[in-house]
Formats: structure tokens, sequence, C-alpha cells
């Protein structure tokens, strides 16, 4: 959950890291680390809620593991853009921690930093499960009153974060500043430019860009390819342009999932990227089977395809 989707125009030092090395983490095939993540949230969620102790124990874990998975695979990536049923607030946080991490990627961060993003990115709104459920998952548009005391989170979390974290110094800065924006106008300090961390700055662009794709009662959620043209044509006063291009030279214009239109007439969906041809990724085409009643499927590689290019986004629904 994030107040910047109500509209985007409203808008390292280096640290140890103490999360358990990747390198001889379990197999990343077998793990569902996207279910692992939001089942963990849950349970950290409702010891907030009832003032229970929590640790980060099992989180750093499946930190560890969502940066092994993306190394092999983009599942993660393809399950965060899906945006399934369930709690959107804990979604969210999967969600941005998965898209943080392809970002961080794209700016060459090493192995022990990608997971210190990835940790980050799960507890990024640690501050909202404080929040009363009516006020988080309200149907309809916030009052001025309401939208103050949900920008009161960062502090929550940060307050929060310090009871427990304090092996994780990164998180607790991430927590106060991903919804601070390069112009100064985020919150909760209007920091500008270099006073705002790098990390930071790559979980806030990974939460907008969920929030945008995220349906809400009130609101219909973007495609993963319109929430980044968005991004690239509103969004280059409050983040960094380097971590836009990252970004986009992780997911594409054309993200996984997307159904684009053929100059034959052909749909088809985005099932892998071309990184160095973000314009010609790799296609799911239908085409009819023998039978009336089937369609089959049959890869089209773009760049080897040279005659055929997209002339359009299916827009979702």
């Amino acid at each position: 959950m994030s107040p910047d989707a109500i509209g985007l125009d409203r808008s390292f030092g280096k640290t140890g890291l103490l999360i358990p090395p990747s390198a001889t983490a379990l197999p990343v095939a077998e793990p569902d680390w996207y279910q692992r993540a939001c089942r963990a949230l849950q349970g950290i969620k409702r010891a907030v809620q009832t003032g229970q102790p929590w640790t980060l124990d099992e989180l750093t874990s499946i930190a560890s593991g969502i940066v092994a998975s993306l190394r092999v695979n983009d599942k993660l990536v393809q399950a965060a853009l899906q945006h399934n049923d369930g709690d959107y607030l804990i979604n969210n946080a999967v969600n941005v921690a998965v898209v943080s991490v392809k970002i961080a990627e794209a700016l060459g961060y090493e192995s022990a930093k990608l997971e210190q993003v990835a940790l980050a990115g799960l507890l990024h709104d640690l501050g909202m499960f404080i929040l009363p459920d009516a006020l988080v998952y309200k149907v309809g548009t916030l009052t001025d009153e309401e939208l103050q005391h949900v920008r009161e989170h960062p502090q929550h979390g940060a307050r929060l974060f310090k009871e427990v974290g304090e092996a994780y110094p990164w998180v607790g800065k991430v927590i106060l500043q991903e919804h601070e924006r390069r112009d100064g106008s985020g919150y909760p300090h209007q920091l500008v430019g270099d006073h705002i961390d790098e990390m930071a700055f790559v979980i806030g662009l990974a939460d907008v860009f969920e929030a945008m794709m995220s349906t809400r009662p009130y609101r219909r959620g973007l495609s993963p390819h319109r929430a980044i043209y968005t991004l690239l044509a509103n969004g280059k006063t409050v983040f960094p342009y380097h971590l836009l291009k990252a970004l986009v030279d992780q997911l594409s214009i054309y993200p996984l999932g997307t159904t684009v239109r053929l100059n034959t007439g052909e749909t088809g969906v985005v099932s892998q990227l071309n990184r160095q041809y973000p314009l010609r990724p790799i296609l799911q085409v239908s085409q009819q089977a023998a039978s009336a009643h089937a369609s089959a499927l049959k890869t089209v590689d773009l760049r080897a395809e040279t005659s055929l290019h997209i002339v359009a986004v299916v827009p979702i629904g």
C-alpha cells in the first residue's frame, strides 16, 4: 500500500551484511519464495498488531532465497506482475522486494547488497501494520486527515524496526526514506537529492511502480507496460533518471505477461525478454489448431523474425 499511488504528480554507505550468504542456500527451484515471504510477513503483521515479539530470522533467509531465485529465472517477476488476490499490503511488500532486486541488479549491486535490498523491500511498509485496518483497507479516497495518518507510517515503522533490527541499519534508513522524492515532494521530511539514500530511491521507485499496477476498489490498476510509460513520462523529477533506466532495462517497455498485437494482426504474450533488444521480446502467439475448438501456441522471437513487429499493447480486460 503506497499513498504515492494517489498520483505521481503529488508528489551507501558500506554496511556489514549479516544476512546468511546465498551461496549455500537451498535449491532455488524447490521453495516457493513468494508464498514463504507472504506467510512470514503475515506472521510479523499479526505480531505487531497484537504486541507480540517477533524476529527477522526467517525473513533474512527468504531475502537470500529471493535473490538466488532471481539469479536463475524470472518466475518471481512474473508472480509480482500478476497481482494475485490476497492481502494487498502483504503482496505489495513482496512485489516491491522482487522489483527492487531487479532494479538493483541493473545498477550492478553485488550479491550481498542485493540481499540487503530484498530485506529492506520486504519491510519497507512495516509501519502500515500498526495502522487500523479500517484506514489501511478503506474503500474510497482518503480524507486529508486520514492521509496525514498514513503518511506517519515511516516513523512508526522506524520505531518498530529499531526494537528488533539494530544489526540491519540500512533497513531502518529505507523505512524512513523510501517515500522521499528527489524534488522534495516526498515525506516525512521532504528530503531532496543526495540527502536520500540510493537504496531508498530504488525501493521507492519499485513501490510506486507496484502501486500503479494494483487495482483498488476505487480505481483500476495499470498494465506493467502503461505503468512504465507513465513513470518515464512523469517520474523524472521525483526519481533519478538512472533508476528509471534500470527499471526499463530489467523489465522492458513490454514487461513479462504483456499482451501485444503484431503487424500481422496476431496477438501474443511476452514470455521472455531480449535484454539487448527491449522492443523485440519473445512471445507466445496464439494460432488455430487442427481442431476448430482448440488453439495452440507458437514461440516467436521478434529478434529473429525481423518482418514482425509490435504495433500495440492489448489493454487489460
